[in-house]
């Protein structure tokens, strides 16, 4: 968990029908955020860790973003990713290749992420919520000076009378910056 600790991290990329809904920023630009760690008081006075909380400049990230809560889950390191060059858009096809067919490390409720819940405003103007997802991928890149990896998991829910299932899903990925 100390991996998050005030983690700064600007995405390179992002695909599918749900990352449309909430990782498009207002400036158009690459999203960046920041993890801020939020801590509860055990009884002999020390700190630990709860939850992170996300704060942004304006712009950089869709205005559900700020504020929004991200609670640790899992225990088991990311799986099956590794060996990406360095990032340059022309390598967009293999990194989305390589965090796709980590599908199954990705979707085990035992692997390691942040969870939370974004709000956002649809087509219509009615609010809906995206589940998000992060994961840190240690060592997930060879050579060059960044070697970790956050890939963000999103969900767009959909009511249904009576129930809430995922809709679309999307992804974006970045590197972690202390």
């Amino acid at each position: 968990m100390k991996c998050w600790i005030h983690t700064r991290v600007t995405l390179n990329d992002s695909w599918g029908l749900g990352a449309s809904d909430i990782l498009e920023t207002p400036l158009k630009r690459s999203p960046e955020f920041y993890l801020r760690p939020q801590y509860l008081r055990d009884a002999q006075g020390n700190h630990q860790i709860a939850n992170f909380v996300v704060d942004f400049q304006s712009g950089y990230l869709a205005d559900g973003w700020q504020g929004a809560t991200f609670t640790p889950r899992g225990t088991q390191p990311v799986a099956g990713i590794s060996g990406l060059p360095p990032w340059d858009p022309t390598h967009k096809a293999a990194y989305r290749q390589v965090i796709d067919a980590a599908a199954m490390s990705l979707s085990d409720a035992r692997t390691q992420r942040l969870e939370g819940v974004i709000p956002y405003l649809d087509p219509n103007g009615g609010v809906g919520y995206d589940t998000v997802r992060l994961f840190y991928a240690f060592n997930a890149v060879s050579g060059g000076n960044m070697p970790h990896l956050v890939i963000v998991k999103t969900a767009t829910l959909a009511g249904v009378p009576g129930t809430v299932q995922a809709r679309q899903d999307g992804s974006g990925q970045g590197p972690p910056k202390n």
